[in-house]
């Protein structure tokens, strides 16, 4: 917990009394961990592995908020102002849950009010990732999309190895996998990217960079 940047501030002897109020559980890839429409009553860390925030559409044609990794929490929001989930939540590998109820993080709040800012400003990010997203949606193409979801997941990443689907691409680009198929085989004709089945890896940033400039012509 003291890896994780929300109580990072804390010390040692609040880190074990805050533990106390918490229990672990374990998710399964596919898991849904959260459903839009439900009571938010907990706020939940992720130890490890990875969960997909996803806004359910109709007739099965869903669209992908957000991947979060280890560190991440999410949940978060239901949990503050009382209203139903807004989102579903699904395991996207397997891996370590730490669940916090509603009322040991109001009672954390009461004591901290400094915790309280570093969840909003959670919040904050998370909104303006989620405004970034409906932008690229509205204002680029597919090719500019992918490029942008490329960049964007493996920045940061020493090796650049981004394990995703083409299906799961699509749907947070808002495409079909035939169509991010198509632009993916296109860059790895470039020789800007490599696929290999469930994994992208990002062998040019700055040649992607490039096109989502306009300084080369996209497909």
């Amino acid at each position: 917990m003291a890896r994780i940047p929300l109580f990072a501030p804390f010390s040692p002897e609040e880190l074990d009394a805050l533990y106390a109020c918490t229990y672990e559980r374990n998710m399964t890839t596919g898991e849904m961990l959260i459903q839009r429409g439900d009571p938010g009553t907990s706020m939940m860390l992720i130890l490890a592995g990875e969960v997909r925030v996803v806004l359910p559409g109709i007739d099965g044609n869903d669209q992908d908020l957000n991947t979060l990794r280890e560190g991440a929490v999410f949940g978060e929001i239901a949990l503050f102002d009382g209203k139903p989930r807004s989102a579903d939540v699904v395991a996207a590998t397997n891996g370590r849950l730490l669940v916090l109820e509603r009322a040991s993080v109001v009672r954390l709040i009461e004591r901290d009010p400094q915790f309280a800012m570093r969840v909003i400003e959670i919040i904050c990010m998370r909104l303006r990732a989620t405004l970034a997203q409906l932008d690229s949606i509205l204002f680029q193409d597919v090719s500019q999309r992918v490029v942008t979801f490329l960049l964007q997941r493996s920045e940061g990443l020493e090796r650049a190895r981004i394990d995703t689907t083409q299906s799961a691409l699509g749907r947070a680009v808002g495409s079909t996998r035939e169509t991010v198929n198509r632009r993916l085989r296109d860059l790895e004709a470039r020789g800007l990217i490599e696929l290999t089945p469930g994994r992208i890896t990002v062998r040019d940033r700055n040649g992607l960079s490039a096109l989502l400039q306009g300084r080369s012509r996209m497909a």
